[in-house]
């Protein structure tokens, strides 16, 4: 968002006269920096900006609240046509362009519209006034930090193999439905909340660089294990970072003051009016009902997600929404709390843990046992089944040894995981790198140098080092200081990073990119609202169904302008054939004689054909567009 100050700094010097000119009646011959001081004094006269919202009607009032709210990103016309009266859609324009030329509102073009913003220097003033909710009997549900034991989860199943996309790089309809069937607390809400919960946690996992394809299989990458076994403990914090950055780009200030209106319960409809500016892709429901989890601003759904809101749900619909603690703690201190690290193993096989229990722990639990609930305390259950399972999708032993350390487990389990254990681990068939390293001096270092140790699975005694295949090319690059470069035979492993677009179409929300401001606020009107009025007559760009009269007119105005035009065509007397899409202009009506019947040129050929009129089922204009 502009101030003032910075946006007068960028007027042109005639620009910046007339508005002093207009602020104080007359054109003088003062000095640059004085026109500024004045006409900035002037025009940053909070008074000034209070008088004119007091003689607002109610929807213009909305209007400002709604653009201030969106800060940075600002609204469109026709996203602001979404909150309006129909009755007042044609005034829209026209008071815009009068707040903007007040100078409380700027705007900007964006491709075929106008972006709307307002300034920092208003903030306070124009504020949506909010009523703190009526107390209502319902279920408060709220998610904690839930998503960081799905994110294991989902993890654990791509360990297990269980992770397989499709053809269009999605995943794989059965590999979908066993990610959705384990978020059962979301479900309890919605099936949809489970499916945006799933799109948040994959975007995540694409954008931090923590999947990659083989053949048809998702696999964790080894940044991903990197960052569990050492930065487990910021998993939470680090999603809702990339959070921030995906919705508000990296703007937190923006997120919290959003947030800080929802520290009293407020309304379905007041929270989803607040977060709206940042979805605006529907139009809001009326005040006095409740809202369906669907129905809400993607926004509000994923906060809720991340443990940051608390809903209260009247007949399976949201009724109030406020901050959760959580929300309250990240607003204050830039830091979300997690529930304390609590974790028991019983002498029946069963562990009890909660979600706040290090990621580290948890995606082993997800590997090795059944967890039998989706709370903050999880119940696990440890069978040899499972166990042997997890172990086999790589987990190293020494891993399994601080897990046994982690979960302290009673006597008989110890031996248990111990005869499970051996069972796996006491004979090994492996392809391994046997690294050889002929000086005894240099293999002594090297078996000293921690960071060359973190690339080895196993140091030999007088002989060498078994090496981490994923780490290969670490473990080279230490080698080349010693002035070694060995040959190696490398086998081609099919993995490639995994694929993103298919996951983002569904994850994204509009942001408009606006350009420089515009200053000149020429009475011109908006490309979007010419565009709207368009298509809903028969010149527009979307299919119609016109009456042989209309029709007529339109192939005529399509003739004498030289626009392209899109048919759906169909020959009435043949109930079997389908119906044809063309694309064409017309050189020539003949309406004379019956068949009535066109000459057209067909879209990207030079031979032209006639069409029977009556075979014209739809049509639309293009006008100027290419198909």
């Amino acid at each position: 968002m502009f101030d003032l100050n910075g946006f007068f700094e960028g007027m042109s010097k005639p620009q910046l006269r007339n508005a002093h000119a207009k602020a104080f009646g007359q054109k003088g011959l003062l000095n640059n920096a004085l026109i500024q001081s004045e006409t900035l004094s002037y025009y940053n006269s909070n008074t000034r900006a209070q008088a004119l919202l007091e003689k607002m009607e109610s929807w213009q009032r909305h209007c400002m609240s709604l653009i201030y709210n969106s800060a940075s990103r600002g609204l469109t016309f026709n996203e602001l046509r979404l909150t309006i009266p129909v009755s007042k859609c044609r005034d829209l324009q026209s008071f815009l362009l009068s707040m903007c030329r007040e100078y409380m509102l700027w705007r900007s073009p964006s491709g075929n519209s106008t972006v709307y913003y307002g300034f920092t220097n208003f903030i306070d003033i124009f504020k949506e006034p909010l009523m703190d909710a009526a107390p209502v009997k319902g279920v408060e549900v709220f998610y904690q930090n839930l998503v960081d034991w799905h994110v294991c989860e989902v993890l654990a199943l791509a360990m297990l193999g269980e992770l397989k996309v499709n053809n269009s790089n999605l995943l794989h309809r059965h590999s979908y439905q066993v990610c959705t069937d384990l978020f059962t607390t979301a479900k309890q809400i919605s099936e949809k909340a489970a499916e945006n919960e799933l799109s948040l946690i994959f975007n995540f996992f694409m954008n931090s660089g923590w999947l990659e394809q083989e053949d048809s299989r998702l696999i964790p990458t080894e940044k991903a294990h990197d960052f569990i076994r050492k930065n487990g403990f910021r998993l939470h914090q680090d999603i809702l970072t990339w959070w921030i950055k995906e919705r508000f780009r990296g703007e937190r200030s923006h997120c919290v003051r959003l947030l800080k209106m929802l520290e009293q319960p407020r309304t379905a409809h007041a929270a989803a009016t607040i977060f709206w500016v940042m979805d605006p892709t529907f139009r809001l429901q009326d005040k006095d009902t409740t809202i369906a989890w669907e129905a809400l601003p993607r926004l509000l759904r994923e906060l809720w997600i991340l443990g940051l809101l608390r809903f209260t749900m009247v007949g399976g619909k949201v009724a109030t929404i406020s901050l959760e603690q959580a929300g309250r703690d990240w607003i204050e201190s830039s830091v979300v709390s997690v529930p304390e690290q609590n974790i028991s193993c019983l002498p029946n096989f069963e562990l009890i843990t909660s979600t706040g229990t290090s990621p580290r722990v948890l995606l082993l639990l997800a590997c090795l046992a059944k967890v039998e609930n989706d709370e903050m305390y999880l119940r696990f259950s440890l069978n040899r089944e499972s166990y042997i399972r997890g172990l086999k999708c790589g987990i190293p032993e020494s891993e399994i040894e601080n897990f046994k350390s982690w979960i302290k487990p009673p006597a008989n389990v110890e031996s248990t995981l111990a005869e499970w254990n051996s069972s796996y681990y006491g004979a090994k068939v492996q392809t391994v790198r046997l690294l050889k390293i002929e000086s005894a001096t240099v293999l002594s270092e090297l078996s000293r140098f921690p960071q060359f140790m973190e690339c080895t699975n196993e140091y030999i005694p007088g002989y060498g080092f078994v090496l981490k295949p994923e780490l290969e090319e670490r473990a080279f690059e230490i080698l080349t200081n010693y002035g070694f470069s060995p040959f190696v035979e490398r086998k081609n492993v099919n993995r490639t990073t995994a694929p993103t677009e298919e996951w983002r179409k569904d994850f994204s929300t509009p942001w408009p990119e606006a350009k420089a401001p515009d200053y000149e606020l020429k009475a011109i009107a908006d490309s979007e609202s010419l565009q709207t009025a368009l298509n809903s007559t028969k010149y527009g760009s979307n299919y119609q169904k016109l009456s042989t009269f209309d029709l007529v007119k339109v192939l005529r105005y399509a003739k004498t302008v030289g626009a392209l035009i899109g048919a759906k065509l169909k020959n009435p007397a043949k109930r079997g054939d389908n119906e044809v899409e063309k694309n064409f202009f017309v050189h020539a009506l003949k309406l004379a004689k019956s068949p009535q019947s066109i000459e057209i040129q067909p879209y990207g050929s030079d031979t032209p054909e006639m069409i029977e009129l009556s075979f014209i089922q739809e049509v639309k204009v293009y006008n100027g567009k290419q198909p």
